[in-house]
């Protein structure tokens, strides 16, 4: 069985809640931009610092998306990295993520993701084992929201919270998390501009499942529709520290466009590497 390391595991775990959450909805000919900022404490200085954790470029047709990222907070060269693209298809079921750099590409399986995710707990040989416990999440409907990009919008605040346990070689770590989401959505638009706004249809599993069936519970409450906005705070204790941050997404610049299919085609002369349940398979 191959090596895996924890911080790769992590990773992976939050690549699987972002890519698992793409909605089933088509639309045709959209062209937006998206960022995302984060407000922490600096732990040099002790002041609040922000920073943009994504910035990219989205195009939609027909249920299919790409999402060019121009900012990242992950390594160069790194999926999802500045200077690579993810396509996301619904009709498949399938994101791929492309490094014009390396002329390579990698399709992952949304419906196998979380299967993978807690599968790779298991390959750490209890090395690594996290537990999600005292699980709550409500939705709470505000009204109408400001207008955002000519559209209306309908307000929705998200609270949710749980108790994360991490043991790793036998040391464990216990931390309470508390967020608020406060979500801004466009009921006229029905469309792929945020693979991570919503969750998806397919029952989770593994050490997230819990959660994730709760919020796609309160989800199921929120209007369908884009959200244009969203500001999630987060409070996490443990060890007697407590931190807070908050991070903003942001759609803008939102157009009806003509936009060519062969955008959303991986290049012929690229390279098709190992896929993330690839990595676990005994060798």
């Amino acid at each position: 069985m191959q090596r895996i390391s924890a911080s790769r595991v992590t990773s992976m775990l939050a690549l699987a809640a972002t890519l698992a959450v793409a909605p089933s909805t088509q639309a045709q000919g959209v062209s937006y931009d998206i960022t995302t900022t984060g407000t922490g404490v600096d732990p040099r200085g002790g002041g609040a610092t922000t920073r943009t954790m994504m910035a990219g470029h989205g195009q939609l047709s027909n249920g299919i998306s790409r999402l060019d990222f121009t900012q990242s907070m992950s390594p160069p060269g790194g999926m999802m990295g500045a200077g690579t693209y993810m396509i996301s298809n619904t009709v498949k079921g399938t994101t791929t993520t492309v490094d014009p750099a390396k002329h390579q590409y990698m399709v992952v399986d949304l419906a196998d993701l979380a299967k993978t995710s807690a599968a790779l707990q298991q390959s750490m040989g209890g090395m690594m084992k996290t537990e999600i416990t005292d699980v709550k999440v409500n939705v709470e409907d505000l009204g109408a929201g400001e207008p955002m990009e000519g559209y209306n919008t309908l307000k929705y605040r998200m609270t949710q919270s749980y108790t994360m346990k991490l043991t790793i070689m036998g040391h464990s770590s216990e931390s309470k998390m508390q967020t608020t989401s406060d979500l801004w959505v466009a009921p006229q638009l029905d469309e792929i501009m945020n693979p991570g706004a919503r969750p998806g249809s397919a029952p989770a599993t593994g050490p997230m499942a819990a959660l994730t069936a709760e919020i796609t519970k309160a989800y199921a409450k929120v209007k369908k529709g884009v959200v244009l906005k969203s500001v999630h705070t987060s409070e996490s204790g443990g060890d007697g520290k407590s931190r807070t941050t908050t991070v903003t997404m942001l759609i803008s610049n939102v157009k009806r466009t003509a936009i060519s299919p062969s955008v959303f085609e991986v290049p012929a002369d690229y390279t098709k590497v190992a896929s993330l349940s690839d990595a676990l398979k005994p060798k």
